[in-house]
């Protein structure tokens, strides 16, 4: 057995160091999982995933001085060698996801959670499979990387009273692994190579039709952890019930893995040589159902999670739907394609970052409150300042709010598709499209935002624990604060973030390839822009101080009644009117219920998800039926077993005498 090689154009010996401080520690926090629980060893394994986690953060720095970092480990495999390979794209997004890794451990610290030994040591192994995956340059450890993910995310969720949604999860994910499996192997053998460094331009090699399916099935295969339609079963329930740091890991630095391993795959080992606009405009329309129905379900959640979830499956179905675009684009105008998929790149590391913040906003929330219901909170802003001033901001970037990161990345995406070429047919069709998915998405998105912190943190308190919360402990706030922090520097230093996205895209697309620069229209300037919005808040702020009239102190009119929680707009009644104008849509039900005392009846309108309804509990149903049958063939009876056998034979002979 040789020696691991690790190739750089410079500087080898920092690369080494690197690589050794990224993996070492995870690996041990991983092992030290499969220890008995021990609230020592928990400690040490959460110091140890946050020692990896702040050194990878350190990937695009180590990738500037070094150039790409390559290792290749002497052993092999049935599906070839184990080798990474940081370029600077995955040194980009191995960085931001470090960062969001490192806040969720941080934030775990200080707020309710599982942090057993065993949970810490599968948050570490977690760790190493994703930044395994952002850096694979082999198929074993694309493929194997990948089925951690799904198999480690898995097992860091509790065992529910209804286990129908762990295992939905548990089959779509696998499904989908087994999907990307196949096409990975499948452009294995057009290549003639496990490297996935040596693969290029594949559909030259594929054809049209072979290399359509190929981008069909890595869409389906990564689209399953993303939640695209109708993939997305599992999502709501498993982001409502799993633990609060697992669904972070899951939202953000999964889906990071998920965009980056697509965009790779697509565009560079496949490329875009061959026509792939029937292949494109399937993606496309199943991308705007998926971004669509996650914008409308997200508005009528009662549970912030629930929202949260069907806001991910909204924000990556215009990641997905961008790359779709893309494809279209490729025969038209390269710096259009380049354009449209910085821009789904750079809003897939937005979204790391706000959706993360806003997780932790959720759970500091039912932490201080001990309730989950968004009907039980309110008034959370006048006793928590801070606290609220930082959810914000958060909200302020998923409602795409200028001049933060969610805008500047929705506001490239609508650059991109406002500028396509007119004249082509196909996208006179799409681009209207396209603009108005992501205007409707972006409305209906936004309001539920609004919604989420309005219900939260204005109004009247709605709860004993609203009232009266719990304060939040340091090191959580100081990761929220972090991710606030980041929510607006990458919206006014977006150009730079560009400017370090473009060349990591170019460098995939091939010879040719122009700046997404030059499909801009007028000037990208978002820190002018930020710096002007400020100045006008200001500046307005300070009037109003100078001229603050004299104020007085009166009780609220009522009726003549004493106002209560209870006489304020409810989440419930918020919601009412798009209940009632998709109620066939929603598959919504109403539930009666009497009260403790069983005086009187309560109503409750409780929505089943129709995918569900009528597609996954049918095959679920069809699937026990199936096994039951074949439950009662096993007998125990070695002439029975005869029986089947003989069958068997003689069918087979049938069939091979009639081909």
């Amino acid at each position: 057995m040789g020696a691991i090689s690790i190739v750089c154009s410079s500087e080898s010996s920092i690369a080494a160091v690197f690589l050794v401080m990224v993996f070492l520690p995870a690996a041990a926090g991983a092992i030290l999982g499969l220890s008995k629980d021990n609230a020592t060893l928990s400690k040490l394994s959460m110091v140890l995933c946050a020692t990896s986690s702040a050194a990878c953060m350190f990937a695009y720095p180590v990738h500037c001085i070094c150039g790409n970092v390559s290792c290749m480990l002497p052993i092999d495999s049935a599906i070839g060698p184990y080798g990474i390979l940081m370029d600077d794209l995955s040194a980009l997004m191995m960085s931001i996801s470090s960062l969001v890794y490192l806040m969720i451990v941080l934030h775990m610290t200080g707020s309710s959670h599982n942090t057993s030994v065993r949970y810490m040591g599968a948050m570490n192994a977690l760790f190493l499979a994703c930044v395994f995956c952002m850096c694979a340059d082999t198929v074993a450890v694309i493929v194997m990387g990948w089925e951690a993910v799904s198999l480690l995310t898995y097992l860091m969720a509790p065992r529910f009273d209804d286990e129908g949604p762990r295992w939905r999860f548990f089959v779509v994910t696998h499904i989908g692994g087994l999907v990307l499996l196949c096409a990975y192997a499948y452009m294995a053998v057009s290549a003639g190579s496990f490297i996935l460094s040596e693969w290029s331009d594949l559909s030259a090699v594929m054809g049209q039709t072979v290399s359509s399916i190929m981008v069909l099935m890595l869409f389906i295969g990564f689209g399953s952890k993303l939640g695209t339609v109708p993939f997305h079963a599992w999502m709501p329930d498993m982001y409502g019930e799993s633990p609060t740091h697992t669904t972070m890991i899951l939202s953000t630095v999964c889906s990071n893995v998920a965009v980056l391993l697509l965009f790779k795959s697509v565009f560079g080992y496949i490329g875009t040589g061959s026509d792939l606009n029937g292949v494109a405009l399937v993606l496309l329309l199943l991308s705007a159902v998926s971004a669509l129905w996650g914008a409308m379900e997200s508005m009528i959640q009662t549970k912030p999670r629930r929202i949260l979830a069907y806001s991910s499956m909204e924000n990556m179905a215009l990641v997905t739907l961008c790359m779709s675009m893309a494809l279209i684009f490729s025969s038209a105008s390269p710096a259009l394609t380049n354009l449209v998929l910085v821009a789904a790149l750079f809003h897939t590391i937005n979204h790391s970052v706000f959706k993360s913040l806003m997780l932790m906003v959720v759970h500091t929330v039912n932490d201080c409150t001990g309730e989950k219901d968004i009907g039980r909170y309110g008034g959370l802003g006048k006793v928590m300042p801070l606290f609220s001033f930082i959810s914000i901001i958060g909200v302020a970037s998923m409602a795409a709010v200028p001049p933060m990161n969610g805008f500047i990345s929705e506001w490239l995406m609508l650059q991109s598709m406002i500028g396509g070429d007119a004249s082509e047919t196909l996208l006179k069709l799409i681009m209207p499209l396209t603009v108005a998915v992501l205007g409707v998405c972006g409305m209906m998105a936004a309001t539920s935002y609004i919604r989420l912190y309005g219900f939260s943190f204005l109004g009247r308190p709605r709860s004993p624990g609203a009232a009266s919360p719990e304060p939040v402990s340091r090191i959580p706030m100081l990761s929220m604060a972090v991710l606030a922090t980041m929510c607006v520097l990458l919206g006014l230093l977006a150009l730079n973030v560009t400017e370090v996205i473009g060349p990591g895209v170019m460098a995939y697309m091939g010879p040719g390839a122009a700046s997404f620069k030059d499909a801009l229209s007028g000037s990208f300037t978002p820190l002018s822009l930020g710096l002007m919005l400020f100045g006008t808040i200001l500046i307005i702020y300070l009037i109003g101080r100078l001229r603050r009239p004299e104020s007085y102190d009166r009780d609220t009119w009522g009726c003549g009644l004493e106002l209560d929680e209870d006489m304020q707009y409810s989440s419930s009644g918020f919601t009412q009117p798009l209940v009632r104008v998709f109620h066939p849509f929603y598959g919504d039900m109403t539930r009666m219920d009497t009260d403790e005392h069983g005086n009187r009846t309560i109503y409750h309108v409780v929505f089943v998800e129709p995918f569900v309804k009528n597609i996954y509990r049918p095959i679920g149903n069809a699937v026990i039926r199936i096994s039951e049958t074949v439950g009662r063939m096993q007998t125990g009876n070695i002439q029975s077993y005869l029986g089947y056998i003989l069958a068997v034979l003689v069918i087979a002979l049938l069939a091979v005498r009639i081909l």
